[in-house]
């Protein structure tokens, strides 16, 4: 009898001890951003002009940026633009995670000139892109051309506007272009002329026109 009290007592105090609770394993993780930016660089000159953003794909394929991964997984560049000394930015620390960078290190690159530089580097269109063979198939159509001049303050912004053929786009002195509207394919080119130095002069081409403009009767360019 007391053999058979200490078996089940036994068997009782094994019922009675706590278990181990099995953990499950963490969830993978799921990459939801592919191809994230390692560096988020921007390049301004000695004014604070931004010269070039990584953002744009165009940079990262520049000549001259050079951007140099290294196996600890910091980074270094090099910034060798035309008129301006050059600039290195090393070990440039970057967080990761399982899916890569966990955001885009922002790295701010200020240029200086080199001595001797033009005063005016650079005059362009911003965000203007044409192939000479694209046309505005839709009428009212009007749109503000945007430049960029890197040059010092002291040189005037002001730019004279010019359209070749009026009839086709007017463009007024705040770079404003308008299409005239007519079904016929008519393509003029938009100048920018610097007025602080003629010599500096952007063109663009634009074009419209197509079978399914629809036009109002008399005056179609107000």
């Amino acid at each position: 009898m007391l053999l058979l009290s200490a078996l089940f007592g036994l068997i009782a105090g094994a019922s009675s001890a706590p278990r181990a609770v099995q953990i499950p394993p963490p969830p993978r993780m799921v990459c939801t951003d592919i191809g994230r930016p390692a560096l988020d660089i921007t390049v301004k000159n000695e004014r604070g002009q931004v010269l070039a953003r990584s953002s744009d794909m165009e940079a990262w394929n520049a000549p001259w940026l050079k951007i140099d991964p290294h196996r600890d997984g910091s980074y270094g560049l090099t910034v060798k633009r035309r008129w301006y000394e050059p600039q290195t930015v090393k070990n440039i620390v970057v967080q990761y995670d399982g899916c890569g960078p966990v955001r885009a290190t922002p790295v701010v690159v200020r240029l200086r000139p080199v001595r001797g530089a033009p005063l005016i580097r650079d005059f362009r269109f911003v965000g203007v892109h044409s192939d000479n063979t694209m046309v505005v198939g839709s009428w009212p159509y009007f749109q503000r051309y945007h430049l960029f001049l890197d040059a010092p303050g002291s040189v005037s912004r002001e730019v004279v506007w010019t359209s070749g053929d009026p009839s086709v786009a007017t463009v007024d002195q705040t770079g404003m272009v308008r299409s005239v509207c007519s079904r016929q394919v008519g393509r003029t080119t938009i100048t920018a002329t610097l007025r602080a130095d003629p010599r500096f002069t952007v063109s663009t081409v634009f074009g419209r026109g197509g079978r399914g403009m629809v036009c109002p009767r008399g005056p179609v360019d107000r």
